[in-house]
């Protein structure tokens, strides 16, 4: 899993380097900080993924919680800041290495091979029941997890 989403962070940058600076894509974009927490606690360093649905039209977004839980949002074609209005579903992810320990949201299952992602299903998977709706002006959301983290496996 550590895999797939280190694989996704690279092929978002790579489309966005390639993509270049300035070049518009046709979608309106409303500005949008949020704040990312795990039952009402700040989720710090955590990757949270919006992905459109419904009619929503766009590429989603993606971003990571600073140590308070705050986040702004980078769509994921050409760098540009915010998202396109209308709605989404949430994807959060917490890779934490095998003492539980948090790791740092570019970190690869090869340099921590016993990582495992803290989030539990159904809120790290594609599945995730966690929405939001951004309106035209954009503004500020919540995203809460209701559950707790995964614990570390026990060493035998």
């Amino acid at each position: 899993m550590i895999r797939s989403f280190s694989q996704m962070t690279c092929s978002l940058l790579t489309v966005v380097l390639l993509a270049g600076c300035g070049k518009s894509d046709g979608f309106k974009r409303a500005p949008l900080v949020g704040i990312l927490t795990l039952q009402g606690s700040p989720l710090a360093g955590a990757s949270v993924e919006f992905t459109p649905v419904g009619g929503t039209l766009g590429p989603g977004a993606i971003g990571v919680a600073d140590a308070d839980g705050k986040f702004q949002v980078i769509s994921s074609r050409r760098g540009h800041e915010g998202i396109p209005p209308g709605e989404y579903t949430v994807r959060v992810s917490l890779f934490a290495d095998e003492d539980g320990t948090p790791l740092d949201p570019e970190a690869t299952q090869a340099d921590n091979p016993f990582s495992y992602e803290a989030i539990p299903e159904p809120y790290s998977g594609a599945g995730s029941p966690l929405k939001v709706s951004i309106p035209d002006e954009g503004g500020e959301v919540e995203v809460d997890v209701p559950a707790k983290l995964i614990p570390p496996r026990k060493k035998k």
